[in-house]
């Protein structure tokens, strides 16, 4: 029992205050970082971030100044600070888990780990308190990177990992005794080593799924509520604005042109950019549908029922979606997180099932859309939980051509047939394109018009403007036959109208570049889209596309992460990298060669003690300041056992020391076969040595007869 209490007493001693100022420095900087990433996901506040990382500081210098006379009344109330902060976290949680909000568990404990960084830099004295800075500082990162969205978080962990490799340098070299730091290319190795491996693992680990049987994400960033129920809006000056007709020659927001809200017009032209929309996790990328066209008036798309059919369902989140689950389907669950002003429309893939949003209300549209009750802003994170009802070409070439009667006399069906004028020479076009494809089935129809738009038509977002009064449908099959996704999309929906097939127009957005790092796609302004859906009797309306190539399975990580590196790499210009590389390589062995000859002794009395006292250190017995030749000699040979060491050194002194001037070569054979003597004793010794301390007997043994 007594032992066990010294060992408590011993393991709680104060330990010795550490002096290295780059060990502090580099522990702040990694405290640091984990605060900076933590607000970056906002995991915490800008206020709460700023006024942390300022009492971090503070914490640290004040940690210096008193590390060998700390204040044993401040450690009483930091302990008590603790308590208080861990009171918070757990009241936090408890709420937390009563609102059944699992994922809002990360946030508190954000800030958990953040305030007790700060209370701990307080104290932090010696290196196993400094060592302790530098865990909570990777707990933060990670806590961060559970919620990073984009690749760019990688910075952030550079950062991190570069100041934690040299604390832990630092304090490898403290606990030896030494007080440097290890050298550059110690540190690169190092660093390279860690960065190779997290690179191995991001290419063979499978990327992560989500679990349904866990509270998904969702979370608002501001509540804005939109008056009237169902209506979109969005696309106008304010979040809560009806959405409204884009003119031609108007301002181009993000959608732009491909409505999401008014009516879609094929007269408008425009140009959508780059930006960055929103970020997508989905376990099967697809099309992220946000609403359908149901009446074409020839140049614009609009909704015959957009203000009727709407289905208002309350009670708060989880919503589940009426008519979902009626059959056996795969779930494809897709988080959305928001970084631009959207319409307050809520996109998903497919049969949407259930749906994860932070209201008390939200609306289904008569075609599936869905609709929030409040202004969509960024920060906004919601998740949808789809039926994955798409089914293949195989499986819908079974469905009956024709449809039933009762079917055709639905309204969503009944719309999906109309046109707003005759068209003779689309509907001949279709039919001699089905005739000579030999089309039975519906599938076969679509299909075939499908390729004859991609052979003869060319995808281009600069073409002319549409005349007043002249149908969009008629000029791009019979005029310029040049346009993009909604002139393609519109054509193939008329051309299957005129055939009987029921169609209608359908707008999102498409799965842009996945980005390995954080596993989510990120859908730009420029990925927003237009499609057709076709009804099939027994499957329902399934999408079809001329124009996007959307991945059919989900993409790799590793695999995406191997291309684009490949694809960076392939663009270097490499011959003139060679040649530069191999310039630098012949330059730098020149000036090392030349570097190491003039340090060389230009004697062979004193390159050989040069040499002498190399083996010597190697073998434990390094030469001391004040220690002549001959001194040191005599000692290697009793502590090395190495007895040719102290004749070679006799005479090196004496060919140094001695009345004959010294010469570039030995005087004679016999000294040439001393030294090489010497050497092979010292080498042996130096092996000795490290067999000893590779050995915990031997070492055990070495360190009781020292």
């Amino acid at each position: 029992m007594s032992s066990l209490i010294d060992r408590v007493r011993q393991a709680n001693a104060p330990a010795p205050a550490d002096d290295s100022v780059l060990f502090r420095l580099a522990t702040t900087v990694a405290v640091l970082t984990g605060v900076v990433a933590a607000e970056s996901v906002g995991e915490l506040s800008a206020l709460v971030a700023g006024a942390a990382g300022a009492a971090v500081v503070a914490g640290m210098v004040f940690s210096y100044l008193v590390r060998r006379r700390p204040w044993q009344w401040l450690k009483a109330g930091l302990a008590l600070a603790v308590i208080v902060v861990f009171a918070i976290f757990v009241n936090q949680i408890f709420g937390a888990a009563g609102s059944g909000q699992l994922s809002s568990i990360e946030v508190p404990l954000a800030g958990l780990f953040t305030w007790v960084q700060v209370i701990h830099a307080f104290d932090v004295p010696a290196r196993r308190d400094l060592l302790f800075s530098l865990a909570a500082g990777g707990a933060l990162i990670t806590i961060a990177g559970a919620q990073a969205s984009s690749g760019t978080f990688v910075a952030y962990v550079g950062v991190w990992l570069a100041a934690t490799l040299i604390g832990l340098s630092c304090s490898w070299h403290s606990m030896v005794g030494e007080r440097r730091l290890a050298p550059p290319v110690v540190l690169a190795s190092s660093l390279l080593v860690v960065l190779a491996v997290a690179l191995g693992l991001l290419v063979v680990l499978p990327q992560p799924r989500a679990v349904q049987g866990l509270t998904l994400p969702s979370s608002l960033t501001s509540y804005l509520p939109i008056n009237g129920d169902g209506l979109v809006s969005g696309s106008g000056a304010h979040p809560t604005a009806p959405a409204r007709e884009t003119k031609p020659g108007g301002r181009i927001g993000v959608g732009g042109y491909l409505g999401f809200g008014g009516p879609l017009d094929t007269a408008v032209r425009g140009a959508l950019g780059d930006t960055v929309v929103m970020r997508v996790r989905a376990e099967r990328p697809g099309y992220f549908l946000g609403m359908t066209y149901d009446t074409w008036s020839g140049q614009s798309w609009t909704q015959s029922r957009h203000d009727r059919g709407l289905t208002k369902l309350t009670g708060g989140s989880p919503f589940d979606i009426p008519g979902a689950g009626n059959g056996a389907y795969t779930t494809d669950i897709q988080t959305f997180y928001v970084e631009q002003p959207l319409p307050n429309l809520l996109f998903g893939t497919s049969q949407p099932a259930q749906v994860y949003f932070p209201s008390r209300t939200l609306v289904v549209g008569n075609d599936g859309s869905l609709r929030a009750t409040v202004a969509i802003t960024p920060g906004t994170v919601y998740t949808v939980v789809s039926e994955d009802d798409e089914e293949t070409p195989a499986e819908l070439a079974r469905e009956p051509r024709s449809i039933p009667a009762a079917e055709r006399a639905l309204p969503e069906v009944h719309d999906a047939l109309q046109l707003p004028h005759p068209y003779p020479r689309v509907e001949a076009l279709a039919r001699s394109i089905v005739r000579r494809a030999h089309a039975r089935s519906t599938v076969a129809i679509v299909e075939a018009l499908e390729h004859w738009i991609g052979r003869h038509t060319r995808y281009s977002t600069a073409i002319p403007p549409l005349a007043p009064g002249q149908d969009a449908v008629d000029e791009f099959l019979f005029g310029n036959r040049q346009g993009y996704c909604e002139q393609i999309s519109t054509a193939l929906a008329v051309m299957l109208r005129t055939l009987g097939i029921p169609a209608r127009e359908a707008v999102g957005y498409v799965p842009g570049p996945f980005d390995p790092l954080s596993g989510l796609y990120a859908i730009e302004a420029r990925d927003a889209h237009a499609w057709v859906q076709v009804y099939f009797p027994d499957a329902g309306w399934q999408s079809f596309d001329p124009t996007a190539d959307v991945p059919l399975a989900p993409a790799n990580p590793g695999t995406v992460l191997l291309h684009d590196l490949w694809h960076h790499l392939a663009k270097l210009p490499w011959t003139p990298i060679g040649s530069a590389g191999a310039v630098g390589a012949v330059g730098y062995a020149s000036v090392e060669l030349e570097r190491r000859r003039r340090r060389r002794p230009p004697t062979w009395a004193g390159r050989t003690a040069w040499r002498l006292e190399r083996l010597g250190r190697r073998a434990g017995v390094p030469r001391e300041p004040t220690e002549t030749a001959a001194e040191y000699g005599a000692r290697l040979a009793t502590s090395a056992r190495a007895p040719s060491a102290a004749i070679l050194a006799e005479l090196l002194e004496e060919r140094c020391y001695g009345p004959a001037p010294p010469t570039a070569g030995p005087l004679s054979h016999g000294d040439a076969e001393l030294a090489e003597r010497a050497f092979a004793e010292l080498r042996r010794s130096a092996r000795r040595r490290r067999r000893a301390a590779g050995s915990p007997a031997q070492a055990s043994s070495s360190i009781a007869s020292s």
